[in-house]
């Protein structure tokens, strides 16, 4: 976990973490994001909290930062007379913090800024001392009362140049003409299917027609969530539903036709359309991909930057017609307007509310005026920020329901810190354009002439004594392969053998995933000589960063170090076990690090850092046989091997090859 609410209540057991967040940040309804009951800017939420009985919780830094301002609060005494008590007494306690955060499995760095207001304590090591550095979940103060009820205020912001870095724009929609990011790239995927789009039935992906079932009259916006995927078209400006489908796992296999030369796989998802469900192939050039990092408005977020006037008076027609929904959602809005802690521009922002209008229909006179300025003079704090950090807050900044940011910026925490196809023989994953997934591609003459091995030279004169049996049937052939499994797999992985020679005998292609082959990976003896290497270095690293964050340099060099270590493969006694036969080495590997968290520790009257973190593991690797193969690895004098290579490869039978995946992961700690 890399950010948190700022009151850490404890995590249920199996709860979501959106669940969790929106749990611990109650609203305060009269004091939401982002318009306050007389419909002026608010960049923040007030939180209900209490300090005074048994459900007291300290206030936490949300992530990792540096206290840029910190101001301890007025004697309780004076919290309620003027001009704090405004409306209430009121607490003016306050830490500004600037997070700079990666984000993304490739990560780039952003920068935003959080705000706690109304706090009833400060603790005096963070007090009057810019650049004192927090991590995630060090406490901060106490909640204190806001308006005469125990609240405070907490709000999130960051300038137009962070927000491109955070979501790729900073204006409108995303646009569908062009493709996602490269990076940062995280969470769930989104598409954008142009009218035109085929679209094939079929129940399962194994069965698609070879002629559509469907072409798109209009243009469909895809949210790929996790366990359902949801299908939105544009009425007007507006997304409404098409429909949804609940089936998770995607079908990978060879390039369709239109999506052979731009990459080496296609990916078939299910999707609902107007009229029924099919598969799409979102891997054809004319299918753009998004993920979370590039915040798409069909998945709810919006841009209201239209309030271009200079008062603190909400006049941004995005929101007033969002306003006049029921149970409209802010949660997903960003919004442009300034800091509202900026005493300087007091005037400018709020003597509308002396004038007569639609949102204040009595206008405030002067004395109420001057009351509630004295008031806002009593907790600004613009002008006492370093000069660097008021250059970023000036003038109109982005605003966002802290929940929302909070809740997104966790799905970027995951890091990609190995991948194979980033070495020299560059091994990438899903790759069926390699010669070992080609299938029905040779004749028999071309067949014969192959094996190097099996030349013998007698008397000077060679003879070829050739395993590739033509007068064998397809069933012959495969009996010949039940034999492989029946001699070289036992024990309590030896079902993956036969699994896999199912597969192949059924001619589906794709991805083969087993939970057998995951316990397979997980429980073998050089995932944990692996496992063990790289907690060795994230320990390092650790160390010499004071336990801190992972950088992106101690990244970096965490993916060298990995570089040099064995990676999981079956490669020893796996001969017996049918995985030597079938995987042995692999092809492609991703590692990832998540759920990371470091805990400070009193043990013993001695302060010790802890950590743990969660390794994932997706190794792939090809059930195929290419030309080399059978060309003096010695496998050409192998009747078994002969007969999976004519199966595969001889343009009669062309039965499929396909990749062999597992997905699993290991907690490590220090």
């Amino acid at each position: 976990m890399h950010i948190s609410p700022p009151i850490l209540f404890p995590r249920r057991v199996n709860e979501d973490y959106a669940a969790w967040i929106m749990r611990a940040m109650p609203v305060d309804p009269r004091r939401g994001f982002p318009v306050n009951g007389v419909e002026s800017w608010h960049g923040g939420i007030h939180i209900p909290h209490t300090d005074t009985d048994v459900l007291t919780m300290p206030l936490s830094a949300i992530a990792d930062g540096v206290v840029v301002y910190a101001n301890p609060p007025a004697p309780s005494e004076k919290r309620d007379q003027k001009p704090l008590n405004y409306d209430g007494g009121t607490d003016n306690g306050c830490v500004l913090i600037r997070h700079e955060m990666l984000i993304g499995e490739a990560p780039v760095s952003c920068v935003f800024y959080s705000l706690t207001m109304h706090m009833n304590q400060v603790r005096p090591e963070i007090q009057d001392k810019a650049g004192v550095r927090v991590r995630r979940g060090q406490i901060i103060g106490t909640s204190g009362m806001v308006s005469g009820s125990n609240a405070y205020h907490f709000q999130m912001c960051c300038s137009s140049e962070m927000l491109k870095m955070l979501c790729g724009r900073d204006h409108g929609n995303l646009d569908v003409t062009a493709p996602g990011r490269a990076k940062p790239a995280y969470g769930y995927r989104y598409f954008f299917l142009p009218e035109g789009t085929a679209i094939y039935k079929g129940d399962t992906p194994y069965a698609l027609f070879t002629s559509p079932c469907c072409i798109t009259s209009e243009a469909l916006y895809i949210a790929h969530e996790g366990s359902r995927t949801q299908t939105l078209h544009k009425v007007g400006n507006d997304y409404q539903s098409v429909g949804e489908t609940a089936m998770a796992v995607d079908y990978i296999c060879e390039p369709s036709s239109a999506a052979r030369g731009h990459k080496t796989y296609s990916e078939w998802i299910r999707v609902a359309y107007p009229g029924g469900e099919g598969w799409v192939d979102v891997s054809s050039p004319k299918v753009n991909t998004w993920t979370d990092a590039d915040f798409p408005d069909w998945a709810g977020w919006t841009l209201a930057d239209d309030d271009l006037t200079p008062d603190g008076q909400c006049n941004s027609a995005i929101i007033k017609k969002a306003r006049e929904k029921q149970n409209a959602d802010f949660i997903p809005f960003i919004c442009k307007f300034p800091l509202e802690w900026n005493f300087a521009s007091f005037d400018t922002r709020f003597s509308w509310l002396k004038a007569q209008n639609d949102s204040l229909p009595k206008p405030m006179n002067d004395e109420s005026y001057s009351e509630l300025k004295e008031h806002a003079k009593a907790q600004s704090f613009f002008d006492k920020l370093p000069v660097e950090i008021q250059k970023e807050l000036n003038g109109l900044i982005w605003h966002f329901d802290p929940r929302g940011l909070i809740i997104q910026l966790q799905k970027a925490e995951r890091r990609l810190i190995y991948y194979s196809a980033n070495g020299v023989k560059s091994k990438k994953m899903n790759d069926f354009t390699v010669d070992d997934m080609q299938y029905g591609d040779l004749t028999k003459e071309q067949i014969l002439v192959q094996g190097k091995l099996n030349r013998v030279n007698v008397f000077g004169e060679e003879f070829k004594l050739n395993l590739f049996d033509f007068e064998k049937t397809v069933n012959e052939h495969f009996a010949s392969m039940d034999s492989m499994a029946y001699w070289t797999a036992w024990g309590e992985y030896a079902p993956l053998i036969r699994i896999m020679f199912e597969k192949f005998r059924k001619n589906e292609g794709g991805v083969l995933r087993h939970e057998l082959l995951n316990m397979a990976f997980l429980e073998h003896e050089t995932t944990k000589e692996c496992v063990a290497k790289i907690r060795e270095s994230i320990i390092q690293k650790l160390y010499l960063n004071g336990f801190s964050s992972l950088s992106e340099s101690d990244l970096k060099a965490i993916n060298n170090d990995i570089k040099q270590i064995k990676l999981p493969k079956f490669d020893n006694v796996d001969w017996f076990n049918g995985l030597g036969i079938t995987i042995h080495d692999t092809y492609s590997t991703k590692i990832y690090l998540d759920d990371f968290e470091i805990i400070d520790k009193n043990v013993s009257n001695s302060h010790q850092k802890k950590f743990h973190i969660r390794l994932v593991f997706q190794i792939q690797d090809h059930f195929g046989l290419d030309v080399d193969d059978v060309n003096g690895k010695g496998f050409e004098i192998s009747s078994w091997f002969c007969s999976w290579f004519i199966l595969q490869r001889y343009k009669n039978y062309g039965f499929k090859p396909f990749i062999n995946e597992a997905n699993f992961s290991i907690w490590i700690e220090g």
